[in-house]
């Protein structure tokens, strides 16, 4: 794409900004709700780890794979054709399409009485959040103009902490009601044990969402100007192949940082109940509330401080907001889950819930802002692809694999979990360090163009 041919794709946006934001702010909050919704779906795995594995005969390493390499194996692949759709067609449609099949695809969670059964149903949940984030994040985009974008992309990013949160909160409180009754006879499915239930009483309400989906969302007028001349995936990929120290730092860090976050999402429950002595409902009390609190604080203190520091023209933002949460990060991670002392082990425990991809939504803010509206719903998958593969594909597993093939020990997991976090922290902020400038140029020359 000419250049001449970017800063004309950018004018709608610029244009979209002058118009009222009440409804764009309307659709954002639906979106983090439908995120929120997602988070609730993949999150609940990590308090199911004892009574999954005892069920079906199967070892932490085996149970990684259910939290990691079955929800990205086509939440990854998926994902890049979807984004190339989005591109084309009614991003409104996707959303709709995807949260159906999520929502149907985690109920059937509750179906399986084997593993290949809820590994398959795992794959499913993949491919139908795959839609959500690619069109979400070039929706918001093109509601909103470059020096506004960062607070509703942490809004919407504030999905994550609070789905998180609640699916622990929620779930924990749920798994120990079930399963005080025990197993179930429900019509039609037959004898139900405790954890399945968990899975159709979350899954199934995702259903009446995704009408409400059909009815909310709208695409933003000016949509139409650009409608036509839709780059190709090969004109796409030259594209960021032509910036790839750009793309490649925005993708990589995250996905660095997603390490950590996504892996402890799957084992902080396990961590809290075989080294700290809590239950099930305990661990997801303490979880939920630590995360949807602190996690809503820090995505919202990001995304402030991300737009302030761009309508001031500076072009760090991103990295003057990343490095500092990935050095809080990285001592919460580091220090937290070895330390002797119980209060101050959970008191850093807690403080990763502030840190905790939360400041995801002013990483995505620079990756739309950088990248030209026709390309935003392809991009967008493939940066998607590349954080997933490395988060959610090395992490759960990552974590897992030291304490089965290192430490030897199943309550090893606190030594696991610092020694992932570690290296997956700093490896990111080497990162981002060194491509700040190549953002900074690429921010530069985006700004100039649409002066």
């Amino acid at each position: 794409m000419s250049v001449a041919a970017e800063a004309e794709a950018a004018s709608p946006v610029a244009r979209a900004g002058r118009d009222s934001l009440i409804y764009p702010w309307f659709v954002v909050v639906f979106l983090m709700v439908l995120l929120t919704s997602s988070f609730i779906d993949r999150t609940i795995m990590g308090l199911l780890v004892k009574p999954i594995r005892a069920d079906l005969a199967i070892s932490d390493t085996k149970f990684s794979y259910l939290t990691g390499l079955a929800f990205v194996i086509l939440y990854t692949t998926t994902g890049i054709p979807l984004g190339w759709v989005a591109d084309r067609w009614s991003r409104r449609l996707l959303i709709t399409g995807g949260v159906a099949v999520w929502s149907l695809m985690t109920a059937g969670c509750g179906l399986a009485n084997v593993y290949w059964r809820l590994f398959a149903s795992r794959v499913g949940v993949g491919i139908g959040e795959a839609t959500l984030s690619p069109c979400s994040y070039s929706l918001i985009a093109d509601y909103f103009p470059p020096e506004r974008r960062a607070r509703p992309m942490s809004v919407f990013a504030m999905g994550i902490p609070i789905g998180s949160g609640l699916a622990m909160i929620i779930g924990g409180a749920v798994i120990e009601a079930i399963t005080k009754i025990g197993t179930v006879d429900l019509p039609v499915v037959g004898p139900t044990k405790p954890w399945q239930s968990v899975f159709l009483i979350i899954g199934l309400p995702g259903i009446l969402l995704a009408l409400l989906a059909v009815l909310i969302i709208r695409e933003p007028p000016h949509r139409k100007l650009r409608a036509d001349a839709q780059p190709s995936f090969t004109e796409v990929v030259a594209f960021m192949w032509g910036h790839r120290d750009v793309y490649a730092t925005l993708a990589v860090s995250m996905g660095l940082f997603a390490v950590f976050s996504y892996g402890g999402n799957a084992w902080f429950p396990s961590f809290l109940q075989r080294v700290h002595g809590f239950s099930q409902g305990q661990s997801g009390l303490f979880i939920g509330t630590s995360t949807l609190v602190l996690g809503v604080l820090g995505s919202i203190t990001a995304g402030w401080i991300g737009d302030r520091l761009t309508r001031q023209g500076r072009r760090d933002g991103l990295s003057a907001v990343g490095i500092p949460y990935a050095v809080g990060m990285m001592i919460c991670a580091a220090i937290g889950p070895i330390v002797p002392i119980p209060w101050l082990s959970l008191t850093l425990f807690a403080g990763t819930g502030f840190f905790s991809l939360t400041w995801v939504g002013v990483n995505v803010s620079t990756l739309q802002t950088v990248t030209p509206p026709p390309m935003r719903g392809q991009v967008s998958a493939i940066y998607l692809f590349t954080t997933n593969m490395i988060g959610l594909g090395l992490g759960p597993t990552a974590i897992t694999a030291s304490t089965d093939y290192i430490f030897h020990d199943d309550h090893a997991i606190g030594f696991s979990l610092a020694l992932v976090g570690s290296i997956s922290m700093t490896l990111g902020s080497l990162v981002l360090w060194f491509g700040r400038g190549a953002i900074a140029r690429r921010l530069t020359a985006v700004g100039t163009l649409a002066a």
